[in-house]
């Protein structure tokens, strides 16, 4: 073996069992004789995106192509890193190159498939996945794809494509978990409900099954059925976490009195696990019990050990109570053990805003774009601290007088009047709103909020509303330009699709705390039923002003007084929140967020 093999083989070696500080060095000590190797420089490549030096590894990986241009490959993963780095043009066009040099290369047509989704191409992901799963049967492949088939409507296409999952892989509840929403959607309840009931004794994962039987009667008010099935599924998975959510979720907004103990019990049964401590650490402090959320971080980390989740977790809650200089170590350690972790460096970043440590604070922000260069909680981080710095791209980011709209529903056809419409709708949304209490994690404080995605549902009422919704959204989107380097309006594309959709319920003192929503791109508050709102800005909306209380530098930059039929449009990360409510009646609202879809090219 020669010089430049036997060294290769040990960088190779180091970057594959994660040792990257080590890998770098030896690669280093190639290139001072291989400097035009292009193996080299792939590995080059690829080990400084481990390290997240993206602008570094995307040279790397161009000094290979610029030296040997058919590689497909290195091409696929310079792809990858694009697409990481937010440039989704360019990752599509070196995917598109990479498969036309090897037209059987899986992990391009999977990647590019995935890319497609995330950009909601539907047509392009489904061509991309499907031929992932001709070249290589993946169930995993095959599960994105029922996701697909679900959210497009082609609910056909999923049936007969969840029952011939069902004979090709019976021991999985994927298939009968999708071909029983696809019933649902159908409105064939009593079938969808039978297709998972028989499925239980055929699949090995049976808490899978009565999670989806849980979700299937939440979603159905049946709550007392629901809550036997999430008890029965951690009875199976003392660890199935969703099921915890979904329970406590369940006896936090009834009030029941069994709320938390499902964690008690699973610790029971496994005492030493981080995700049981870390999770009803976090329903403790939501529901309001900080303290208690404290003491069961501590007990595990004397249980488990000091891990990236409980130290951050520990962190965040001592900032709830403002003991910042606490709170810092934890931080920065769960940062040394895991630097990939978005909820890290946002946490980390608010920790440095409300320490005034702005220049900390902006290398953190840097490294969070970097990761995610369309989180809408990032951005909203940044405009805060540009707003602070008194720089003027807040203004670019902020820009109100563009952005941020009130336009009057049209009255859908059918109906005499606006009022006649509404009133109507209002009357079918308060036979959704079943709890009592708001969501145990949502900006909602006294008040309720309905369960799953409300503009799937079917009911004509709702339907009709949407129909409003879009008129009012292409005239929103079609008063915007695109600018390539803005994070709002470099995302302008030819079509778009309603990603989260949800209603609320306020009674007398009830609000939305300051947020923002970090996984939208454009957000729509629609008012349904807004009676004796007062001339004191109750239960006005508000914008600017954040969850961070900054005491004298926060700021309420634009307040709107609600109006039945009214809906306001903004950037998801405008920061925004409402002013307590004072009424004897309900304040309804329709929420929703809205993602653009991209069209690739074939």
């Amino acid at each position: 073996m020669s010089a430049l093999q036997d060294g290769f083989s040990r960088a190779l070696q180091s970057f594959q069992s994660g040792q990257y500080s080590d890998a770098a060095a030896q690669i280093d000590d190639l290139l001072l004789t291989a400097a035009k190797n292009p193996d080299v420089l792939h590995l080059a490549a690829l080990n400084a995106k481990a390290q997240f030096k993206y602008i570094e590894a995307e040279a790397y990986f161009r000094a290979s192509l610029n030296i040997a241009q058919n590689q497909p490959i290195v091409l696929s993963n310079l792809a990858n890193l694009l697409r990481s780095m937010g440039d989704f043009s360019h990752a599509d066009e070196n995917y598109r190159a990479a498969l036309k040099l090897m037209p059987t290369l899986r992990d391009a047509w999977l990647n590019r498939g995935l890319l497609a989704k995330q950009l909601l191409d539907w047509q392009q992901a489904r061509r991309c996945l499907l031929e992932a799963v001709r070249l290589k049967p993946d169930p995993s492949i095959s599960v994105v794809l029922f996701e697909i088939y679900l959210i497009t409507g082609d609910l056909d296409e999923l049936t007969a494509q969840s029952l011939l999952f069902q004979k090709t892989y019976p021991q999985y509840g994927d298939g009968y978990i999708y071909q029983s929403r696809a019933l649902s959607r159908q409105g064939n309840d009593l079938e969808a409900l039978e297709v998972l009931q028989n499925a239980l004794n055929k699949v090995t994962n049976r808490a899978q099954l009565e999670y989806e039987l849980g979700l299937f009667h939440v979603e159905r008010a049946d709550t007392t059925v629901a809550e036997t099935h999430f008890i029965t599924a951690l009875d199976i998975v003392p660890e199935f976490i969703d099921a915890h959510r979904a329970l406590n979720d369940l006896y936090f907004q009834s009030s029941n009195q069994n709320f938390l103990k499902s964690y008690s019990t699973a610790l029971q049964q496994v005492p030493n696990s981080e995700l049981l401590f870390h999770n009803l650490a976090a329903s403790q402090s939501n529901s309001g019990d900080i303290d208690k959320g404290i003491e069961t971080l501590k007990q595990g980390l004397k249980r488990v050990g000091k891990t990236a989740f409980l130290q951050h977790g520990l962190g965040a809650l001592l900032v709830r109570q403002n003991r910042l200089e606490e709170a810092m170590p934890l931080f920065d350690q769960a940062l040394t053990l895991n630097m990939t972790n978005l909820r890290f460096l946002l946490d980390r970043v608010n920790l440095a805003i409300k320490m005034a440590d702005y220049k900390v604070c902006q290398r953190w922000l840097d490294h969070a774009l970097l990761l995610d260069p369309f989180n809408q909680e990032t951005w909203a981080y940044q405009g805060l601290v540009w707003r602070i710095m008194k720089d003027d791209r807040y203004d670019w980011l902020y820009n109100y007088d563009s952005f941020l709209k009130v336009y009057t529903l049209p009255t859908p056809d059918g109906y005499d009047n606006s009022t006649q419409f509404l009133t109507k709708l209002n009357d079918y949304l308060s036979t959704l709103h079943v709890a009592t209490k708001q969501p145990l994690d949502q900006s909602v404080v006294d008040g309720t909020q309905t369960m799953g995605v409300l503009l799937d549902d079917p009911h004509p009422l709702v339907q009709d509303f949407k129909g409003a919704l879009i008129e009012c959204t292409d005239n929103y989107l079609a008063g915007l330009s695109y600018q390539r380097e803005h994070p709002f309006l470099s995302r302008l594309s030819d079509d778009y699709a309603f990603s989260g959709s949800w209603s609320v319920r306020l009674k007398d003192s009830g609000h939305h705390s300051n947020h923002v929503h970090p996984f939208g791109w454009l957000s729509c508050c629609s008012y349904v039923s807004v009676n004796d709102l007062s001339e004191k800005r109750d239960g006005w909306i508000k914008f600017g002003e954040t969850s961070l209380g900054l005491g004298s530098i926060e700021t309420v930059d634009r307040a709107i007084q609600p109006e039945d039929g009214k809906c306001v449009f903004f950037p998801s990360y405008f920061w925004h929140g409402t002013y307590p409510l004072t009424s004897k009646h309900f304040r309804t609202t329709i929420p929703c967020d809205i993602a653009p879809a991209a069209v690739l090219a074939s």
